[in-house]
């Protein structure tokens, strides 16, 4: 303003217009008093804009109220969730193969079946097998036989072994008798031939004593002889015991493998009918009347059989949450196929290690199915509550002011706002623990408090209700 002033101040009629001499009076005058009106309006102005500070040149100014919505802490519980995809499968699911082979005879179910456990699901018919039973029931019977042959002849080897003991002890008495006669005749004739020296006696005394000596002699010896004729005998005897004894317990041996071999022949027997593992429902048949089985795992099996009772969901865990999911965790499973029905469970087991080319952890939950509602390979979205704080102090996630390693949450004290540091916990991305820093009774800006500086005046919005937990 105060240019256009001074431009106008200086502005002087042009010399080289050269006016009419009887105008130059008017024209000067004229001049005058527009450069006065000009000067008058400009003062106005200069004055007028003097009275108002000009804009963004003010002097210290106030800071504005700010209306915030504010919110008090409230006690919740936290979780700490991960969800992905996961899969129901039978908790068990045997494909039945032929472990011999046959001609099937016939089949007694078809798919979609509920069988019992130990129930004949079909029958194999194998003719050689029957025929070799029928031989080893046979050589059962002829090895029993020669058992009991074995035994008669043990029992008449024991038999001669009394005898012969009894021979011994008889021959062993007369050893007694003949040692004293032969001592009594030893001692005659020692007196007759003292008599006979004396003259007491005459010479065929003598001669008639000592011939009673050497018939005394001679049954000695005789009985002696007997004697290791019946020892000899009696070993004979024992001898003839242990070895029938021995062939007892040889006709028992084969007797035992007869019966064995029948067994084992029956096992296989036993293999001609395919039985039920286990309570479940038939999801595959694969035979027909008159096929041949091959028995084989590579074959294609005859049956498969799926555990209804209980069903294993499993998904696999990212590698960020591996290390905190365990056994025991809660579980939901939410099942889309069946209008989005919500199951609860527990984590039954993990594989610990994690699968090196996909980075994730195997997970197991074993879930109940006594009805037989929930089947296998149905899609199921698996939700893992990896850690829960319960009953925890808590605020909206959008409260806290995260700088760094360091938070803070602004709260509104006589109508001002002031920043306080809190320690944070578990967040579930809804609402986030308050450890230290908070109390129930704090007024918390909830939305966008890091515009908010220390001291600025707040206007708080009427709260909303509480959400419930």
């Amino acid at each position: 303003m105060l240019t256009q002033l001074r431009l106008i101040m200086t502005m002087e009629p042009d010399p080289s217009r050269t006016p009419h001499p009887g105008s130059r009076r008017c024209v000067s005058t004229a001049h005058r008093t527009v450069l006065s009106i000009t000067v008058a309006l400009v003062v106005s102005a200069i004055a007028a804009g003097c009275e108002r500070p000009i804009e963004g040149k003010a002097g210290p100014a106030t800071q504005p109220v700010a209306r915030v919505d504010v919110v008090r802490p409230e006690r919740h519980t936290v979780r700490r969730t991960v969800s992905e995809p996961a899969q129901l499968q039978a908790f068990e699911t045997t494909e039945m193969h032929a472990k011999i082979a046959g001609f099937i005879k016939s089949w007694n179910v078809n798919i979609g079946a509920i069988v019992k456990k130990g129930q004949v699901l079909a029958e194999l018919s194998v003719p050689e097998l029957e025929a070799e039973s029928q031989q080893k029931k046979a050589e059962i019977e002829q090895a029993i036989s020669q058992h009991k042959l074995a035994s008669a002849a043990a029992e008449v080897a024991q038999a001669n072994v009394t005898g012969a003991e009894a021979k011994l002890l008889e021959v062993r008495a007369g050893v007694k008798r003949v040692s004293a006669d032969l001592a009594r005749w030893q001692s005659e004739f020692k007196r007759v031939e003292e008599l006979f020296r004396a003259r007491a006696q005459t010479g065929s005394l003598v001669d008639e004593t000592r011939s009673k000596l050497h018939s005394a002699e001679a049954a000695g010896e005789e009985i002696a002889a007997q004697v290791r004729t019946a020892e000899v005998t009696l070993i004979q005897a024992r001898a003839a015991f242990d070895q029938a004894r021995a062939n007892v317990a040889a006709a028992a041996s084969a007797t035992e493998v007869a019966r064995e071999e029948a067994h084992r022949v029956e096992a296989l027997l036993a293999y001609t009918k395919i039985e039920a593992p286990f309570d479940g429902i038939v999801t595959r048949r694969h035979i027909d009347t008159g096929q041949l089985t091959k028995p084989s795992a590579d074959s294609e099996p005859l049956f498969v059989l799926a555990r209804s009772d209980m069903l294993t969901i499993t998904t696999d865990v990212p590698e960020l949450f591996a290390a905190e999911v365990n056994p025991g965790d809660h579980v939901t499973v939410e099942l889309q196929a069946m209008k989005g029905n919500m199951f609860e469970g527990t984590i039954t087991r993990t594989a610990w290690a994690l699968d090196p080319k996909t980075r994730t952890l195997r997970v197991e939950i074993d879930l109940p199915n006594p009805n037989a509602k929930l089947r296998p390979g149905l899609y199921a979205y698996a939700t893992v509550i990896a850690e829960e704080h319960a009953n925890v102090l808590t605020v909206p996630s959008t409260a806290p002011i995260r700088e760094k390693d360091k938070a803070t949450c602004v709260i509104v004290v006589d109508g001002k706002a002031v920043r306080r540091a809190v320690e944070l916990g578990l967040n579930d991305g809804t609402r986030t623990e308050v450890v230290s820093g908070l109390t129930k009774d704090d007024t918390v800006v909830k939305a966008n408090a890091a515009s908010l500086v220390d001291g600025q005046p707040l206007e708080s919005l009427p709260p909303t209700p509480p959400a419930k937990p």
